[in-house]
């Protein structure tokens, strides 16, 4: 199970992810169903672009969440096989 820092960064991107995605489907729609307002879908596309930023942002937050849960377990886990300085040729 995550611990409690963990779930504090995700539920961090999770917020914004929300927010973001909230206001790229609103411009989104505004762009598509405002009337008068129809200068090459500017709103559309800065909706679209909202939107995909903001997914990126979550699953950005959601993998390093994740790595960093990785990286703390392994402190207690078993230890990696330490680098040498001698130089072997294989054949």
């Amino acid at each position: 199970m995550m611990q409690e820092k963990h779930l504090k960064s995700i539920f961090t991107f999770k917020k914004t992810a929300i927010f973001g995605s909230g206001l790229g489907i609103i411009l989104i729609l505004l762009g598509q169903f405002a009337s008068g307002y129809n200068t090459a879908y500017f709103l559309t596309a800065l909706g679209f672009g909202i939107l995909a930023g903001s997914v990126v942002n979550y699953l950005f937050g959601t993998f390093l969440s994740l790595m960093e849960e990785l990286t703390g377990s392994r402190k207690n886990g078993p230890k990696v096989a330490a680098t040498s300085k001698n130089l072997y040729l294989v054949k």
